[in-house]
């Protein structure tokens, strides 16, 4: 019976531990795989210590923003339409978009381009985007980007648009 019962017990034990080691945390880390976005910073697999994620006026900046439009043709996931900001709480008169969502900007609604200051041509479409973003009030500078790849800047609410590209 001696000789039947220490495989068992053997077995169990390797049960147990197997088990046991499963319920435990590990201390390592584990590296996921993600998209890269205008927002996210490099990883490495060094100990470093952890990079301080950028803020709302430096992911914004004009050209960080129009060169992601150029690569991806989004505009980076931090961007919300005026309508997704105000279903969230975000109200334009009180300025507290940073307050309510924090590292979002405003962006993706359709730009009518109605005084013809853009090129047109059939089936394109305009959009705008905030750049150069500090928190409390909307500024003026937008970015008005289409659906077919042109990108364009204004710096004084709409008076004036500078092509950015291409």
């Amino acid at each position: 019976m001696g000789k039947r019962l220490l495989p068992v017990i053997i077995v169990i034990a390797v049960l147990f531990g197997v088990l046991y080691k499963g319920l435990l945390p590990e201390n390592k880390t584990s590296v996921s795989s993600s998209s890269t976005s205008i927002s996210s910073l490099p990883h490495n697999s060094t100990d470093k210590p952890a990079q301080i994620p950028l803020s709302i006026d430096e992911k914004t900046q004009a050209n960080a923003v129009a060169n992601y439009l150029q690569r991806h043709q989004q505009l980076p996931d931090f961007y919300l339409t005026k309508k997704e900001a105000r279903e969230k709480g975000w109200n334009a008169k009180a300025g507290n978009l940073c307050d309510v969502l924090p590292g979002k900007a405003i962006g993706g609604d359709r730009f009518m381009n109605r005084e013809k200051q853009l090129p047109e041509e059939a089936g394109r479409l305009w959009y705008e985007a905030d750049v150069n973003y500090q928190c409390g009030h909307r500024g003026s500078d937008r970015l008005l980007y289409s659906n077919d790849g042109l990108i364009y800047i204004t710096t004084d609410h709409y008076r004036t648009m500078t092509k950015v590209a291409p």
